[in-house]
């Protein structure tokens, strides 16, 4: 079962060569640490930088800290990002 992430805002992950849809899962205090459900991912690997785009348009680069289960959805992946920085565009229109 996918977690509900509607009170978090719809993002979008810029892997290269793919944008993949997603949510965040939740938002962990303190540290820079998110976990962010993501459609139609094949697995990324621990360390795999990219960046990953909020509903408002701000980039942030973000690196994999580890691969959650995801609890039987085929089609969606959970993962464990740190927040590395802005990203490329963060904030441009």
């Amino acid at each position: 079962m996918q977690p509900d992430t509607t009170a978090f805002g719809s993002v979008t992950a810029h892997v290269e060569p793919a944008a993949l849809s997603g949510q965040i899962s939740a938002l962990e205090g303190g540290g820079g640490y998110m976990r962010v459900v993501l459609n139609g991912a094949d697995a990324l690997n621990a360390g795999q930088e990219f960046e990953l785009e909020m509903h408002d348009g701000a980039r942030f680069r973000v690196v994999v800290i580890e691969s959650l289960p995801s609890g039987g959805a085929e089609s969606v992946q959970e993962y464990r990002l740190k927040l590395l920085g802005r990203g490329s565009r963060a904030g441009s229109s």
